[in-house]
């Protein structure tokens, strides 16, 4: 029988930013910044609530390094506090990587690769991969052999590039150190279950609450046949507003001659 994990009192986090990174899914890091005494201080706690907070700290990691920023969508871009050589992020100087995804048809380059390897092996450090990170993380190598999940409209994608690894259609998934999430906001539900294996209940309790996540069920409520019907539903509806659009234009068009 597996003992439970020690409890955390304190957590070195990192962001591996390879851009363009998609912004809701880095957003799952201010999660563990609820964690840390600044921040419920801050919320007006009373004091045995303030007492379960925890130190975090957090390093935003880039190829770039620091003093430059990373490119997210919506136009938005990140401050990098550390590149991959930086002796804070290194193998074994981590507790968590968080690893939020990037563009999927883009392969990261070797020092990247080598870096995300680098934290499987020290066997140090827990791995989250949120939606689309899946594909760095599997480019490394970290996904062969175990079970794991990712963005169900790619899904199939995933299977043919990685076929060594086992993939599931659920919200999030853990195998070992490796935690996998589906698509985008469900990297907010394999965090709130992250947060419950890793740091003390009630304040895993009291953070969730507060950011209101971890209510979902770690199974989807439809199946993937659903989902891809609501898909080609969709497209359909798309077309003939199209159609329809492009038939008002050319009425108002001969009209106007």
């Amino acid at each position: 029988m597996a003992l439970a994990s020690p409890k955390a009192t304190s957590l070195r986090v990192g962001v591996l930013l390879i851009p363009p990174v998609q912004l809701l899914d880095a957003s799952a890091i201010d999660v563990f910044g609820m964690l840390s005494p600044d921040y419920l201080t801050s919320c007006g706690l009373p004091q045995p609530l303030l007492d379960l907070a925890i130190k975090v700290s957090i390093h935003y990691i880039s190829a770039s390094g620091p003093d430059t920023h990373a490119e997210m969508t919506s136009s938005a871009t990140l401050p990098v506090t550390d590149s991959l050589d930086s002796p804070a992020v290194q193998p074994g100087q981590l507790d968590t990587l968080l690893i939020p995804g990037p563009d999927p048809n883009l392969v990261p380059n070797k020092a990247v690769l080598d870096f995300i390897q680098a934290h499987q092996k020290a066997e140090a450090t827990d791995i989250l991969v949120i939606c689309t990170g899946s594909f760095p993380a599997g480019y490394a190598g970290l996904l062969d052999g175990k079970r794991v999940t990712g963005p169900r409209g790619l899904l199939p994608k995933l299977k043919e590039k990685f076929p060594a690894a086992r993939f599931v259609d659920r919200r999030w998934e853990r195998d070992g150190r490796l935690w996998s999430s589906g698509g985008i906001t469900n990297g907010l539900d394999l965090t709130a279950a992250y947060l419950h294996y890793k740091v003390k209940t009630e304040l895993a309790d009291l953070v969730c609450a507060m950011a209101e996540i971890g209510d979902r069920n770690q199974d989807y409520n439809s199946s993937r046949a659903t989902t891809t019907l609501w898909w080609v539903w969709l497209i359909v509806r798309s077309l003939v507003a199209s159609k329809s659009k492009a038939k008002d234009k050319g009425n108002k068009d001969g009209k106007s001659v």
